[in-house]
This record gives structure tokens, sequence and C-alpha cells, in this order.
């Protein structure tokens, strides 16, 4: 089915009107004059996505490099345009991984320049005689190439390749491509005679291979009596940990994979025009942002149909999400697109991930098929269901100093919404410790609106435990920094404290899990029998009281930090602690004339709302709180706490604006924070 989408959606976007070219990003553009001589002291660098260069649109072969000693036509990399190891200390212990690397470089390398020959020798192209007198009176390692340490080396420095750049600058030098200009003309632009030749070249080896072939019956066509494809190229580029060249979805490379006779992709047979089609699709999806989502060591692809601006618009709501364009889709779901081709367009989504590292095999982890309007539809829901109500009604705080436009979009003064990566990775310390499984699961959450495995719950919740455990709740409103937030920022969306995304991710984990008549966790704090969730809310009020006992000037550990682990986890040992040492701050704010024990009796009501909801001994015994939490109760917990949390600070922020402009009424005088004021 995959692969038959994939042909249908090269045929529908004309994606084969020209399978000799593909884009390809080349970083350095070596300059020559007309005789071969290097104009300058190196090559020109161009600019590019990750400092891989410009993309050009250059030839494209269709021989397998498995078996090495193959190079493309006017530009490759380091070994195919100079013979040179990427690492030539690889291997320098073992004599014959050494020589096999070595005879593979050199292989390779005259195969470039064998290309090269053979189409001047066709076309006579003077840039090309020049770029073959380049190489003949070069040497094995050109002036503008070194290898070794910085100019300045750092402790333990590893040697690279350097390059010195037409600027006399110099750079390390990466996997990147190399490619010529002589005089001012490039080669692989060339389309009055390098272009048609290489047109010829690619048809010359179609036919090669169709007259050459097995014929049979292809499995995506189903047309019979057709070439069948003995190895499906051109590679799959662009999935992560993936060989360089690339790889393949369909490959057969061990003798017990022989069935029938037939060896190779023939145990799948796929015709070569199919086979074509379906890597000439892939290939472009994993080449545009509009239609692909890198999660982790995995890579989304995603498209519609019919519809080609849908693609761009999931890619804008799952990457960059603004909070005025999320609040206008939560409003109106079909914004942008017709909704009665929504509901007839199919739309597409497939994940592809790698074998290990530099692998030359995809796997094909999840395959989506649904149509357009049931996935807008699961958006809004993963917008809807990630709502939560923001720590001071505010994101980060820099908008708590100022008002920006994005706050217009926040959802009911709640958090901002955030790309899935981004959101994703307020759950660990850095964004390499991400598990794929988080990633793909929130992933389908979002467009097939699965519920994720509880067991998502345990690294969120042992996350947030660390952070209120070792800071205390003035985590809630640490805003992300250092290398975190260099990794996830985006200067167009607000990033809110990683405390409230993991209340969000727990929201909607929580919700999506929760048995059939169980009461959904609201976004606000909300009134629920939950023992949990009211445990959580007594913590939150515990540490308030602690905090205005203290003037809020407290010094050392307070309630979160000691007892936020034992209580969410065996809250009725916790709590027991807690409840005598809340009475002693009861009193202590009491002693503070008659405002402080108005202040103290204000409290003491809202303690006992709360405690009223647990069985109770006897009246002068403290409430019966459970023993254990599970592992939902503990994120429940957690949410409780927060909520009450945010209400405290929405009044305290409220109350001290009002007091600063002048427009406080006497009857609004908050007798606690007037005390804590005073003092």
């Amino acid at each position: 089915m995959l692969l038959k989408v994939l042909y249908e959606f090269a045929h529908s976007r004309k994606l084969l009107d020209d399978l000799a070219f593909a884009p390809k990003a080349i970083r350095w553009i070596i300059p020559l004059d007309g005789e071969g001589n290097l104009i300058g002291t190196g090559p020109q660098e161009t600019t590019g996505k990750k400092n891989r260069g410009k993309e050009y649109l250059a030839p494209q072969t269709t021989r397998t490099k498995n078996a090495g000693g193959i190079a493309e036509f006017l530009a490759d990399n380091i070994t195919g345009v100079f013979s040179l190891d990427s690492d030539p200390e690889q291997d320098k212990d073992n004599e014959k991984k050494r020589k096999e690397r070595d005879a593979n470089n050199a292989a390779k390398c005259e195969d470039f320049w064998r290309q090269i020959q053979q189409a001047f020798d066709k076309t006579r192209h003077p840039a090309l005689s020049a770029m073959l007198r380049f190489h003949e009176c070069g040497k094995n390692v050109p002036s503008f190439l070194r290898w070794g340490v910085s100019r300045e080396p750092k402790p333990d420095e590893k040697p690279h390749w350097w390059v010195t750049t037409a600027s006399g600058n110099e750079v390390k030098l990466g996997p990147e491509n190399f490619t010529f200009r002589v005089d001012a003309d490039l080669p692989l632009d060339d389309e009055t005679i390098l272009r048609p030749y290489w047109r010829g070249i690619r048809q010359g080896e179609s036919e090669d291979t169709d007259t050459s072939a097995r014929r049979g019956i292809c499995l995506i066509t189903g047309r019979s009596d057709v070439p069948i494809a003995v190895t499906h190229v051109p590679k799959i580029k662009g999935v992560p940990n993936t060989h360089q060249s690339g790889a393949a979805i369909v490959s057969f490379d061990k003798p017990a994979f022989t069935s029938y006779g037939f060896d190779k992709s023939r145990n799948a047979p796929v015709s070569t025009a199919a086979v074509s089609a379906y890597c000439k699709a892939l290939n472009f999806l994993l080449s545009q942002d509009d239609h692909k989502l890198r999660i982790g060591q995995t890579c989304v692809c995603f498209w519609a149909r019919e519809t080609k601006e849908a693609s761009s618009f999931f890619a804008r709501m799952l990457n960059h999400p603004d909070p005025a364009s999320v609040a206008t889709f939560l409003r109106t779901p079909w914004a942008g697109v017709d909704r009665e081709m929504a509901r007839h367009d199919q739309f597409y989504s497939v994940t592809l991930s790698a074998f290990g590292k530099a692998a030359g095999r995809i796997t094909v982890r999840h395959w989506m098929q649904t149509t357009l309007e049931s996935a807008q539809e699961n958006l809004r829901k993963w917008f809807s269901d990630l709502e939560i109500v923001a720590y001071g009604n505010t994101a980060t705080q820099e908008t708590r100093k100022r008002k920006t436009k994005s706050d217009a979009g926040n959802i009911d003064g709640g958090m901002p919404p955030l790309a899935l990566f981004r959101l994703a990775c307020t759950t660990v310390r850095d964004a390499k410790d991400l598990q794929t499984e988080m990633l793909t699961q929130l992933y389908r959450a979002s467009l097939e609106s699965t519920a994720p495995s509880p067991t998502l719950l345990k690294p969120i919740l042992n996350r947030l435990n660390a952070d209120l455990c070792r800071f205390g709740a003035g985590i809630l409103e640490t805003p992300i920094s250092g290398k975190a937030m260099r990794t996830i920022s985006d200067s167009n969306t607000p990033i809110p404290p990683p405390g409230q995304s993991r209340m969000a991710l727990l929201r909607m984990i929580l919700n999506r899990n929760m048995k059939e008549g169980e009461p959904m966790i609201e976004p606000k704090v909300f009134e629920t029998p939950d023992p949990a969730y009211n445990c959580g809310r007594l913590l939150a009020i515990f540490d308030d009281l602690q905090m205005q006992a203290h003037s809020y000037k407290l010094e050392g550990a307070g309630v979160v930090e000691r007892y936020y682990g034992s209580a969410s986890s065996a809250p009725n040992s916790a709590f027991g602690i807690l409840w005598r040492l809340h009475q002693h701050h009861l009193r202590k704010i009491s002693r503070n004339g008659d405002t402080g024990k108005r202040a103290a009796e204000a409290i003491k009501r809202r303690i006992g709302d709360i405690a009223v909801l647990f069985p109770q001994p006897a009246s002068n015994l403290p409430p019966q709180f459970p023993r254990t939490f599970s592992l939902q109760e503990q994120g429940r917990f957690a949410l409780g706490f927060y909520q009450q949390m945010a209400v405290r600070r929405a009044a305290i922020d409220e109350y001290l604006r009002k007091k600063k402009a002048g427009e406080l009424k006497p009857e609004e005088v908050d007798d606690e924070l007037e005390l804590a004021n005073n003092q």
C-alpha cells in the first residue's frame, strides 16, 4: 500500500519528468581558469542548511554504490574528487582494512574522473577540459586541504580535514560535496550541452537495465511482462542514521532471503519504472520541510492526495505552531481548507527509521492512512488536550515584563502551543536523551488521536520530581536555558518553562487513558473527589502557607523540596508530618495582629475545604490520607499541585498589579498579601 501511494504521488506531482537529476547540497566550488589553474587561495563556500551548502540540481546515477568505487558526475565528496580518505587515521592499525579503504578510495576517484573524461570526449566541453588539466597537474593533496588540528588547538582535539577558502579562512571539512567553476561558468548548470548529455547517459542505463532484467508482474502497478528491478535505486536519503549515499526500503542481501530461485529484490518484484517513481517520491518528501517532521532518530513524512496546501498546514502546526493560528484553528478547524474536499481527500503519514549507525536499510515503523478531515480533527483535539493554565498567566519571564503579539493567541490565558519536538524536549535535560518511543507515540497522538502509553508518565514524573525536590516550586516558572534552549528555541514562539510543558503532557496522557466514568482533568483547578488530585492541591497550599509564615523570604529547603517526592508516592506518612507543620505555621502567622489572624483564618478555611474530602477519623485528628499512589495517581497529584500553585500565583500577580496602579478597592484587600508586604 505504501509503495503504491508513493508511486501515485510521484505521478500526480509530476516528479518523473526528469529522473536524471535530483537536488544535492554542494558546499565547495573550486574556481578554475580556462587552463585549469586554481584561482585564488581555495574554493568558494556556499551557504545552506546545517553547513552542507547550497542545493543544486545535480546528476544522479542509477549504479549501486554498495560495492564501493562508484562516484557521482560533476559533484562529489573529498574521496571522489581527490581520492582522499575522510578519516585517514581510521583502521590505521589494521593493514588489511586500510588497504581495502585505500583501494576503494582510489577506485571512486578514478570513476569520477573517468566520467569527466568520457563526457569531454563526447561533448568537447571546454570547462571539462580545464577540470581534467587541474586533475592532471594537481597533487594528491591540493594546497587548500590540510589534515590535522586547528591552528590554535584545544586540549584533546582530534585531527580533521581543513579547507582554506577563497577568502583565506580555514574551515573544518565535513562530509560536504565539491564541484568546479571554470571562469564564470558552472558546468553543473549547463543546460545546453552537459545536462542533455547526462540525460542520454541515464536513458542508456535504463534501457540496458530493462533489456537485461528478468520480466514479471509488478506488485505496485499490477502490470505483467515488465522489467523487474534487481536493486531499488535511487537510494533513499534524509532518514537519520542511514548511510551517506542513502538506504533502501526493499532489499535482500543474504542467501537466506532467496525464495523459489529468486534472489535480491526479485523476492518482491517491482518494475524498474515503479521503483524510480516511489524512490523519487520519498526523496522528494524527505527533502521538503513542508512534508516532514524529524522526531529523534526517526523521520515522519506526511502528505494529502489532492490538497497540496494541507501538508504545509500540518508542518506548521507540528513544527512551528503560532499561538494565534492555533487559537483560530481550534475555533475553525477547516480554516484554509475546503471542508467538502477535506471530507473526501486522503491523508497519509509514514514513519521511517534506520537499523543502527550508517545503516543501508530503512524500516517502516508506522503507516497511517485516513481522511484529511479526520487528521485535522485529531490535530484540533491534540491542541485542546494540551491546554493548561500558565503559571502566573504568562509564558516566560520575558513575557511577564511586556506583552507580545504571541500573547494574544494564548488559549484562555494559558500556555502557548509548542512544537511536538520542543514539547518532548522539555521532559529531558538534553535533547539527545529523548527516547524515540516517546516521540513516535506523541506524533501518533497528534494525528491519530491515540492514547499514549501510561508508561510515558514515568520519565516525565521522574524529571519533574527531581527538579521540584532540588529547586522547589520556583522550577515551575524557570525558563528553559542553556543548551536545551539553543536546541528547541523558536524566535516566533515563546518557550514556556519546562514545568508547564510537562503538566500539559501529563494532562493529555492521563485524560486519554482515563477509564469510563472517571472525571476528566480540566485545564485549570477544579473540584473533584479524586484523593490524588486533592493531595497535590493541599501540598501547594502548605507550601504557600510556609512562604507566608516566613514573609516570602524562606531560607533553606522548604516544604516542596523536602516532601514532594514522598507526598506524591506515599502521602499518608508525608502528610502526617505536613499536617503538624502547617499548624505551627498558622500559629506563627496569627501572632501578627488582627491582619495576621484574618490571614490565618482564610488559609485555614482553604485547607478545611480540601481536608473534608478525605475520611475523618475524629474531629481532633488529621484526615486519613491514602497509603500509596499509583503512577497515574502521581500524575494527577502533580496536576493538582501545579494548578493550585497557578491559582495563587495569578492572584498575587493581579493583586500587586492593581495595588501598583491604584486600582485596588477596599473590599479587595488581601490580608495574607498585606501581611507579607508589611513585614
